[in-house]
């Protein structure tokens, strides 16, 4: 859920037409040779002694740890100093070279990295960007775990960020869903951003990643639990989002039209209800209005500009979203392997043409409403789940096996395939066991019912956690 910071009033231009809009998705074509991958990943960071959440105040709090991250002098060293992102006098984020650290609404830390060029940069980034973490830190007595929903606590237990924006959310999210306050609260995700060469290379990437949402899902489950329990489900963040706002978020139709363009998508964009409007640093809450009235009329005096143009394009939660780039949304957030195989996996398929219409075919000419249903058996049942007579096991091998030729093919000038950030994923479709089945079992056994053990299971900082070699 990335989302411009606040800082500067730097408006830009009044939107006078509409083709202002579409020149701002056309302006993201950009050559093949300089396709980049950018891989944003959320985690919950936790009291290591009570495993209890932190909360955004205090000496071992959300924003000492940014604090702690921004004044360390090795990181600093090595990478340049953090800009910091303040809202009100508080520290609520940190910027530097195309990557960012920010706070989703229950305190979740995540980082937007910067747009990188191979899996093993990617890889890298993560790899700093947790080394640091781990040493501001271990100090504090803190720890943070990767996984899609929160195991434990409640929506009350988790901390509350000051950022205006998150206050208006909280005031609107009810009036539209059942699970919307767990959505931004208790939900952890890992993404990935890819690069399009022309509006039909556009189309083909955004229909192919939305028919193939679904089966990302059931390959990257990792929350079967809530409340202290198995939650019936193998991946509750994914359920969450089906009952969290559908005006804005799920799988929407004209996605998957013959003709969708990018004036389809601003079509589509332009009827999600806003949220706010950003001015001197404050989001003022302008929740359930239309955007289109805000281009033509105006509201309160005020003027639609491409700033609150960009803006309103990050309240849109389709599993597939554009901007300059594509953004794909299915995955839960996992260990440390799993934050480099979901861009490794895209990258095979998006990244070469052939594959990308393959694995389209794999799920043939799909409706929405078909989407929508196989997406609510795969929280349900993941590998186990069906469509049109095949289980999704048998859906994930094919994808997963269309990834590995792809990124074969895109192997690296010095003859290295990535394919290896893809292995552990292709073994488990294979056994039809996805790692959210693999806590689900050791749940029951050995950890007879307790998630006690789960926090070293997962833990980026631990001994015992899943780290890519």
């Amino acid at each position: 859920m990335s989302q411009p910071a606040p800082g500067k009033d730097v408006l830009g231009p009044v939107i006078e037409s509409r083709d202002q809009l579409l020149a701002y998705f056309a302006s993201g074509e950009k050559p093949r040779e300089r396709f980049r991958i950018g891989t944003e990943h959320e985690k919950f960071g936790f009291v290591r002694a009570t495993k209890k959440p932190i909360q955004f105040d205090g000496p071992a709090g959300i924003e000492a740890i940014l604090r702690g991250i921004l004044d360390d002098e090795e990181d600093r060293a090595a990478h340049g100093p953090y800009t910091p992102i303040e809202e009100d006098g508080r520290l609520i984020g940190l910027t530097r070279q195309g990557a960012s650290v920010t706070l989703e609404p229950g305190g979740q830390l995540e980082l937007s990295g910067a747009p990188l060029s191979t899996i093993f940069e990617t890889c890298q980034e993560v790899e700093h960007h947790l080394r640091l973490l781990k040493r501001v830190c271990l100090p504090m007595g803190v720890g943070f775990i990767g996984i899609g929903y929160h195991p434990t606590a409640s929506w009350d237990d988790m901390a509350s960020v000051p950022k205006s924006r998150y206050g208006i959310m909280r005031r609107y999210m009810p009036t539209v869903g059942g699970r919307g306050l767990d959505m931004m609260k208790r939900t952890c995700t890992v993404q990935a951003n890819f690069d399009y060469e022309t509006e039909a290379d556009m189309r083909a990437t955004m229909q192919t990643s939305l028919k193939i949402a679904p089966v990302v899902a059931a390959i990257f489950a990792n929350s079967p639990f809530a409340d202290g329990a198995l939650s019936g489900r193998k991946t509750e963040r994914s359920f969450v989002w089906t009952d969290t706002d559908p005006d804005r978020s799920g799988f929407p139709a004209t996605f998957l039209d013959e003709n969708f363009s990018y004036e389809s998508y601003l079509e589509y964009v332009l009827d999600v209800p806003m949220y706010f409007i950003r001015r001197d640093g404050i989001h003022h809450d302008h929740a359930g209005q239309s955007f289109r009235t805000f281009m033509t009329d105006g509201i309160d005096g005020i003027r639609a500009t491409m700033r609150d143009f960009e803006d309103h394009l990050t309240v849109a939660f389709p599993e597939v979203r554009l901007k300059k780039y594509i953004e794909v949304r299915s995955a839960d957030c996992g260990p440390w392997s799993r934050i480099c195989a979901l861009p490794a996996f895209y990258k095979g398929i998006l990244y070469a043409p052939d594959i990308r219409d393959e694995a389209s075919a794999v799920m043939g000419d799909v409706s929405a409403d078909e989407l929508k249903a196989l997406h609510r058996d795969v929280c349900a049942r993941g590998y186990q789940a069906e469509f049109r007579g095949r289980t999704v096991q048998t859906l994930a091998c094919q994808l997963l096996d269309a990834a590995r030729r792809g990124l074969d093919a895109q192997a690296l000038p010095d003859g290295r395939s990535e394919v290896l950030f893809i292995e552990r994923l292709i073994d488990e479709a294979e056994r039809g066991e996805s790692f959210s089945d693999v806590l689900a079992k050791l749940y029951q056994n050995p950890w007879q019912r307790s998630l006690a053990p789960l926090w070293d299971q997962l833990e980026f900082f631990s001994d015992a956690a899943d780290v890519f070699p």
